[in-house]
């Protein structure tokens, strides 16, 4: 799991003391001996250092990995991006992209898709107490149901559509002209309307 850390350590900054490199057997070793509990204690003490009044907008993306290991409990048939006839594990990041920090990571069983993790996510950051959050969604997430969860929420997000589904085509043209040069549609920082 952790192969070649060493190798990454040099080209990217460390926070151990005195940015010591460790070996991937030390890595690996720690990695054995975390628990779910110990990774849902970090998570939680490590939100608590971003101010929760602070607009951020959080970009979220999941990928899978496939899985020969015969004793993985999570491991599961399901959609993988690589399909090799094995069972797979999903793992996903919710990153702020305002101040450039994790926020969440998370696996899941390979039998759940993408886009009906999508609300369990947003949960989990309310929960962790942000209250101005945005998203950055690719197309996996895309479905009716994660729309209209936003909405109702009141989030902001920015979402690859498909574009000719119907109900984003209707919805397109309900509002064509309402909001493509309204000040409050803009996203200065992209110059971008909303």
């Amino acid at each position: 799991m952790a192969q070649h850390f060493p190798d990454y350590a040099y080209n990217h900054p460390l926070m151990t003391p005195q940015n010591k490199i460790y070996s991937d057997s030390t890595i690996s070793r720690f990695i054995r001996e975390i628990d779910d509990n110990d990774r849902a204690e970090f998570l939680n003490s490590w939100n608590t250092t971003h101010d929760k009044n602070e607009k951020i907008y959080v970009s979220y993306d999941s990928t899978n990995k496939n899985c020969k290991a015969g004793d993985i409990e999570m491991a599961e048939y399901g959609h993988p991006k690589n399909d090799v006839g094995a069972p797979i594990i999903n793992y996903s990041i919710a990153y702020d992209m305002t101040n450039e920090k994790p926020l969440l990571y998370e696996s899941y069983p390979g039998s759940i898709v993408d886009v009906s993790q999508l609300k369990y996510m947003m949960e989990k950051i309310r929960g962790y107490g942000y209250k101005k959050i945005g998203f950055i969604l690719d197309r996996g997430y895309f479905s009716k149901a994660n729309i209209q969860f936003m909405d109702s929420c009141d989030y902001d997000f920015v979402m690859m559509v498909k574009g000719r589904a119907s109900f984003i085509h209707d919805l397109i043209m309900e509002h064509m002209g309402e909001f493509e040069s309204k000040r409050a549609c803009s996203i200065k920082a992209y110059r971008l309307m909303a």
